[in-house]
C-alpha cells in the first residue's frame, strides 16, 4: 500500500500537535495519560500561588494546582483546582493550607490530615476542601504562641552572667570582652609614658630648632653674593654665544651636505628609470611572443573563437531570461501533486534570435572570404 505525500504531511502535523499539547501539559505538571482526582478549595487570598504549584501531604508531593479563578458568585473568592493522584485518600475534614516554600516567594499547597479515612469519610473527586493560609515565618516556626516561647528562651539565654561564662569557657564572647578591657588599660599606660618622654626631651628639640634657624639665616645673608656669581656666569656665556668663530665653517659643511644629497637622489632616479624601461621592454616582448593571458588573447585564434562563442551563449541565456523570467525566479516543490514544468521552447520567432542568426552568418561569410 502506497501512501501519498498529502497523507504523510497530515499525519506528521497531527503527531506534532499532539506532542506540543503533551509537552505543554507536562511543563505544567499534568500527566495527560493517567486519571487523577479533582478537588476545589476556596481562598480569600492565594498570595501569589500559581498554576502548576505542587501539592504536598507531609512533605510528599501528591499532585499539582491545575487552575486558579475567581468565583463568579461573589467576585472576590478565589477557587483553586487541585489534581491529586488517584490512589491518595483525602478525608472530608482535610485542610488545604497555602504555605511558603522559600525566601524567594515560592508557594505550595499542604494538605493537613489528622486521621485516615475509609468509605464515606473520604472526599470524592469534585468535592470542596477547607482552605487556610500560612506565611513563610509561620511555616518555619509555627503558631504565634510558639514564637513567643522561642523569644522567651532567647531572652533568658542572653541574661546569663558574662563573668561566669568567661570562667567556664576561655574562648567564649565574655572572655573576649574581658581581654579587650585589659588591652585598653595597657594602651592608656603606654600613652602616659609617651607623654612623659616628650616632656623630658622638649629642651633638646628646642635647641635643634634654634640651630636650624641660624643656618637658614646664614644662607639668606649669602644670597646676594650667590646671585652676583650667577650673573657673571650668564654674561660670559652670552659673550661666547655672540662670537662668530665657526659660522663660516658651518655654512660650508651644510652646502657640501646638500650637494651630496642631490647627487644621491639623482643617481637613484636614474636607476629607477632604467629598471622601469627594462620591465616595459620585457612586457612588450612577452605580448609579441604570445606569453601570458594577455599575450595569448592577442595571438591565439582559438581563444578568440571561444570568447565569441561564450558571448553568443550569454546572449541566448539573457534572451531566455527575458522571455521566461518565472523559470529562474520561481522555486517549485513537489509536495502536492506533480511538478508540471513546461519544457524549453526554441524562440525561433523572437527578433533577438533572428539578429543572432544574422551575426553568425556574417561571421561565416567573412571566414570564407579570408580563406
Amino acid at each position: 500500500m502506497k501512501i501519498n505525500n498529502e497523507t504523510r504531511i497530515a499525519l506528521l502535523a497531527i503527531v506534532a500537535v499532539g506532542l506540543a499539547i503533551w509537552g505543554f501539559k507536562f511543563l505544567k505538571g499534568i500527566d495527560v495519560f493517567s486519571a487523577s482526582q479533582t478537588f476545589y478549595v476556596r481562598y480569600d487570598n492565594v498570595d501569589q500561588l500559581t498554576a502548576s504549584s505542587p501539592v504536598f501531604i507531609r512533605g510528599l508531593q501528591v499532585g499539582t494546582v491545575r487552575d486558579l479563578y475567581i468565583d463568579k458568585a461573589d467576585d472576590k473568592t478565589i477557587i483553586a483546582v487541585l489534581d491529586i493522584q488517584p490512589d491518595v485518600d483525602i478525608p472530608k475534614d482535610a485542610i488545604a493550607t497555602i504555605v511558603g516554600q522559600s525566601l524567594m516567594g515560592g508557594k505550595a499547597v499542604d494538605i493537613f490530615i489528622t486521621r485516615p479515612c475509609e468509605g464515606d469519610d473520604c472526599a470524592e473527586s469534585g468535592a470542596y476542601l477547607q482552605g487556610a493560609f500560612k506565611s513563610f515565618l509561620q511555616s518555619i516556626v509555627g503558631e504565634p504562641g510558639q514564637i513567643d516561647a522561642y523569644t522567651d528562651r532567647l531572652r533568658k539565654g542572653l541574661s546569663i552572667n558574662l563573668d561566669s561564662l568567661a570562667k567556664a569557657n576561655p574562648n567564649s564572647p565574655a572572655a573576649s570582652i574581658e581581654s579587650l578591657d585589659h588591652s585598653l588599660r595597657n594602651l592608656e599606660v603606654m600613652t602616659n609614658r609617651i607623654n612623659q618622654l616628650l616632656a623630658s626631651s622638649s629642651a633638646g628639640i628646642s635647641a635643634t630648632a634654634n640651630n636650624a634657624a641660624e643656618i637658614t639665616r646664614g644662607l639668606r645673608d649669602s644670597n646676594k653674593d650667590i646671585s652676583a656669581m650667577i650673573a657673571n656666569l650668564s654674561e660670559v656665556s652670552a659673550q661666547l654665544k655672540n662670537a662668530d668663530l665657526t659660522k663660516s665653517t658651518q655654512k660650508a659643511v651644510a652646502t657640501l651636505d646638500s650637494v651630496t644629497l642631490s647627487l644621491t637622489a639623482l643617481r637613484g632616479t636614474l636607476s629607477t628609470t632604467e629598471r622601469t624601461i627594462s620591465r616595459v621592454d620585457t612586457l612588450a616582448q612577452n605580448l609579441i611572443n604570445g606569453e601570458g593571458l594577455v599575450g595569448k588573447s592577442l595571438t591565439d585564434e582559438a581563444l578568440y573563437d571561444n570568447l565569441v562563442r561564450t558571448t553568443r551563449h550569454m546572449n541566448l541565456l539573457m534572451q531566455d531570461l527575458r522571455l521566461n523570467p518565472k523559470r529562474y525566479t520561481t522555486v517549485k516543490l513537489k509536495i502536492f501533486g506533480k511538478n508540471k514544468t513546461k519544457g524549453y521552447a526554441n524562440p525561433i520567432d523572437d527578433p533577438a534570435y533572428q539578429i543572432l542568426l544574422d551575426s553568425l552568418e556574417r561571421d561565416y561569410e567573412q571566414r570564407i572570404k579570408q580563406k
